[in-house]
């Protein structure tokens, strides 16, 4: 079987090359990369990917190194990633909503560094853009350009198995959608103002998506053999919650927070009162009932 031939510059390399190649190897895993700035060869390849001075899909050419590039419909410009993926993304994912949760969650990050956009908050002595994704597939290149070519293939290799990974999330995203919005409806039936989900339950960002009155304070779920209540936050990305667990509770351990919870069997309350564990569901259901009426 011949091999599909993926194309890309040679020299110096960068995360929306290596990401281009990576994904489009998925797709084709019996594939060879020719690194190269001569249009020659270029015209040797099946796929080209961030150079060629166009982005042509019909001729599977892949660049965005040129005035006025393609952009995304909020205006954030392309790289050549983000161009593989708008074409191969559904293809490779197997769905239009896992490919878009993944073009949400990795792709557009990295068109947007490869565009000189910063999206990490710097501190001193630690150079936000040494420390990203980015940051670290550059800092792969060797100094004196040695082997460049291998190296060049090793971190395909690293990002194929990033974009697994982060496809294997999405997918776990969207399976536990479902869960959560039927736990929503559950409680709301019971008037119940906590839910309850399975182990592998992806619940965060479900819940705050579908729980429109922001009725829902805890959220309960086994893990390890033993059963947690996890306080909702009031927004994304934040410390504060919608009712904290009650303060006698924080810090306490083992026999110490069975006592003070009322319960045989405690495990912890974090000092933070954001999550707390017992042993068995029914001590669970105490705790949270208690938690919700303090």
């Amino acid at each position: 079987m011949n091999k599909t031939v993926i194309g890309s510059h040679s020299g110096t390399f960068h995360a929306d090359d290596v990401f281009a190649v990576a994904a489009l190897s998925i797709l084709f895993p019996n594939y060879e990369i020719k690194r190269s700035r001569d249009p020659e060869v270029w015209a040797q390849c099946d796929y080209l990917v961030d150079v060629g001075d166009v982005y042509d899909h019909s001729k599977k050419i892949y660049d965005h190194h040129f005035r006025n590039g393609p952009t995304y419909d909020d205006g954030l410009r392309m790289s050549s990633i983000g161009l593989v993926w708008k074409h191969y993304g559904v293809d490779i994912c197997g769905s239009e909503a896992i490919a878009n949760r993944v073009c949400q969650k990795l792709i557009r990050a990295l068109d947007a560094t490869d565009n000189g956009i910063d999206l990490t908050t710097k501190i001193p002595d630690a150079p936000a853009s040494e420390v990203s994704l980015s940051g670290v597939i550059a800092m792969m290149n060797p100094p004196d350009q040695q082997n460049i070519d291998a190296v060049f293939a090793e971190e395909v290799n690293r990002a194929r198995q990033i974009l697994k990974a982060c496809i294997s999330k999405a997918n776990h995203w969207m399976n536990s959608q479902q869960e959560v919005i039927e736990a929503i409806s559950s409680a709301q039936k019971l008037k119940q103002l906590y839910i309850e989900v399975g182990t592998d339950c992806n619940w965060p960002e479900h819940l705050r998506l579908n729980d429109h009155k922001e009725e829902i304070l805890f959220v309960i779920y086994p893990t390890g053999g033993q059963w947690y209540i996890r306080a909702v936050t009031k927004e994304a990305g934040v410390f504060s919650n919608r009712k904290d667990l009650p303060s006698n509770w924080g810090g306490l351990r083992d026999e110490n927070f069975s006592k003070e919870a009322k319960i045989p069997d405690g495990v912890f309350c974090h000092h933070g009162l954001f999550i707390c564990a017992a042993s068995s569901r029914e001590s669970v259901l105490k705790l949270v009932k208690d938690a919700i009426n303090a």
